[in-house]
């Protein structure tokens, strides 16, 4: 199950957006497992060359299973930023606008 110093980010992360109470409830719900799936479907979603982040997120939702139909796409982009905050994906243009900010892979050697 995701730590306490996880759910507190999130909510902290979660208040400098707009976001429903059924919206907050599932990002309540996930657990550790859940993350790393989520992640895992991001990562999937990438390789080497720059895409859109806005595209992936979009992609990533709709592939997603049942059970996180009720997760917002500012989730998605917070996980965005968790992975490159990892150095697990790099990133360019502005974080907080998904539709002009570009997500790749990171190179091998980087992380």
């Amino acid at each position: 199950m995701a730590g306490p110093v996880e759910k507190s980010a999130l909510a902290a992360m979660l208040d400098s957006v707009e976001v429903g109470q059924e919206a907050r409830d599932a990002i309540e719900r996930l657990d550790e497992r859940d993350l790393q799936l989520i992640d895992g479907a991001i990562l999937t979603a990438l390789d080497r060359e720059w895409k859109q982040a806005g595209l992936i997120t979009a992609g990533v939702m709709i592939a997603a299973p049942d059970e996180y139909e009720e997760l917002p796409e500012a989730f998605y982009a917070l996980r965005i930023r968790a992975l490159a905050q990892a150095a697990r994906i790099e990133t360019r243009g502005d974080p907080a606008v998904l539709k002009t900010l570009q997500v790749r892979l990171a190179a091998q050697g980087e992380r």
